[in-house]
C-alpha cells in the first residue's frame, strides 16, 4: 500500500520542481549510541574548577511539541556543551513527526553534535506534495529561532528532503519578509535542498543565506538518479554563487537499477531498507550500522560553508 501511495505521489508531482515522497507509518526512534563528549562526564576541567555536569543523551531530553513550537514541529534544546548553533530538518511529503524526529536524532548523533549544534528542530512532511495547505507552523519556528540566535551561533543549518523543501522555503520567505526584523539570521543559514524543488526561492531570499546547495543523488553504476535532478541542476545554476549544484555518489546505496524512489531517499538513509523502492517508515525511522543516516553531502561542504564549531 505504501509503495502504491508513493508512486501515486510521484505521478501527482509530475514536473521536476514537484518532488514526491510517500506516506509513512510511525517509525521507531533510533537506537544508535551517542558518541562520548569531548570531556568525560563529571571530570574536573584542566583549570581545577568544579566537575563538568554530565551530558545528557539526546534521547533523555524530551521533544517540545504543540502550539508553542508550531503545528507539525518538534524542538529540542540538546544542551550540547560543544556549541550554540542550530539545525532544522524538514522531512518529505507524508513523513510524520516521529519519522522527522528519528532522522534528526540520527543525524545529531552522527554529525551535528560534534559540529556544535545545540538547538534542534524536526519538521514533519507536508500533507500534500506541493505543500498547498501551508499547514506547518513555520512562523513559530521563526519566532523561536530568532530568539535563540546570538553571536555565539556559528551557523543555522537547514536540511530539506524532497517536498520538505517547499516548507523550508516558506520559512526563508518569512524571515526575509519581516519575522527577523533585526536580521539576526542573515548570513548564518546554510541550506541543503535534498532532491527537492525550487519554488518559493528568489534572489533576495537566497542572498540572505550564507550558502545554498542543491543536492541530487546518482548511482553511477546503474545510471539511476533521484526524482528531481533537473530541478536541482536548474536551481544550482541559478544560485551558483551561493553554493550551487552538488551530486552525491549513491553507488553504495544498494538500490536496484531504475529504483528512483530508493535512490531519492538515499539522501536520508544512505542504504535504504528496500532496494526496489522507498519504505519511508523504515528509511526515516530505522537507522543502524546496515542503514546509516546519510551524511556525505554535509561532510563534503561543511568546511566551505562554515558548519563547524
Amino acid at each position: 500500500m505504501l509503495r502504491a501511495s508513493f508512486v501515486a505521489a510521484v505521478a501527482a508531482c509530475g514536473a521536476a520542481d514537484d518532488p514526491a515522497s510517500g506516506s509513512s507509518a510511525a517509525p521507531q526512534p533510533s537506537t544508535t549510541s551517542a558518541p562520548p563528549p569531548d570531556q568525560p562526564d563529571g571530570a574536573a576541567p584542566p583549570d581545577g574548577g568544579p566537575p563538568a555536569p554530565a551530558e545528557l543523551d539526546i534521547d533523555a531530553i524530551p521533544w517540545e511539541t504543540g502550539a508553542a513550537v508550531g503545528s507539525g514541529v518538534a524542538h529540542k534544546d540538546t544542551q550540547n556543551p560543544l556549541g550554540d548553533s542550530a539545525a532544522l530538518l524538514y522531512a518529505g511529503f507524508g513523513v510524520d513527526l516521529a519519522g522527522a524526529r528519528s532522522w534528526a536524532t540520527a543525524l545529531y548523533r552522527a554529525e551535528l553534535r560534534a559540529r556544535g549544534v545545540r538547538q534542534l528542530w524536526a519538521v514533519q512532511g507536508p500533507s500534500l506534495a506541493q505543500y498547498q495547505n501551508k499547514e506547518i507552523g513555520n512562523s513559530k519556528i521563526a519566532e523561536l529561532l530568532v530568539s535563540e540566535v546570538s553571536p555565539a551561533t556559528k551557523f543555522v543549518l537547514v536540511l530539506a528532503h524532497s517536498s520538505g523543501s517547499f516548507v523550508a522555503h516558506e520559512l526563508f520567505g518569512q524571515l526575509a519578509g519581516g519575522l527577523d526584523p533585526k536580521d539576526v539570521t542573515a548570513g548564518k543559514i546554510v541550506y541543503f535542498d535534498l532532491d527537492g524543488g525550487q519554488s518559493g526561492l528568489s534572489a533576495p531570499i537566497v542572498a540572505r543565506l550564507r550558502k545554498a546547495y542543491f543536492v541530487s543523488p546518482l548511482d553511477a553504476a546503474t545510471g539511476t538518479a533521484g526524482f528531481n535532478t533537473a530541478s536541482m541542476q536548474s536551481a544550482g545554476a541559478t544560485y551558483a554563487s551561493a553554493g550551487g549544484f552538488f551530486e552525491v555518489d549513491a553507488s553504495s546505496s544498494g538500490c536496484n537499477a531504475g529504483a528512483t524512489a530508493c535512490v531519492h531517499v538515499s539522501l536520508v538513509n544512505a542504504r535504504p531498507h528496500d532496494p526496489s523502492t522507498a519504505r519511508l517508515e523504515l528509511d526515516y525511522g530505522k537507522f543502524d550500522a546496515a542503514h546509516p543516516v546519510a551524511v556525505a553531502y554535509l561532510k563534503a561542504k561543511a568546511a566551505e560553508a562554515g558548519v563547524v564549531r
